[in-house]
């Protein structure tokens, strides 16, 4: 399978301490395990405080919950900070019913001083 067949990929930038990483499409299983080491990886080289952008996911199920809560706690282990920008009404409400909305910081958009501020990107479309 090919990085152009797989059904979710992510996007990078960083903006002073913080990275952002936007996730897009299915997070699942198979996203869990390819996105995973990924999403480590670019935590352990970066600053602490990490942003999930949910906004572009589509779908989200137990192997998507697992990456969030993995990410979660690798940030808690390198002392920072994890914000996740809220998704699509379906994606909170999955959150919503396994009672983690309120296990994360959630916002409503990416803050203003992140938005506006200068970026380091990868623009990848990558799984891995």
């Amino acid at each position: 399978m090919s990085a152009d067949e797989f059904p979710f990929w992510l996007r990078t930038r960083s903006v002073g301490g913080t990275i952002i990483i936007e996730l897009h499409g299915e997070l699942d299983m198979l996203a869990h395990r390819e996105l995973g080491p990924r999403v480590h990886a670019l935590i352990g080289l970066a600053a602490a405080d990490v942003v999930l952008d949910l906004r572009a996911v589509t779908f989200l199920d137990a192997g998507g919950i697992r990456l969030l809560l993995a990410v979660r706690e690798h940030v808690a282990q390198r002392g920072g900070v994890l914000r996740l920008i809220r998704g699509t009404p379906r994606v909170s409400h999955i959150l919503r019913i396994v009672r983690l909305d309120n296990s994360f910081t959630v916002l409503d958009a990416l803050p203003r001083a992140l938005a506006e501020g200068p970026a380091v990107a990868d623009d990848r479309r990558t799984p891995t």
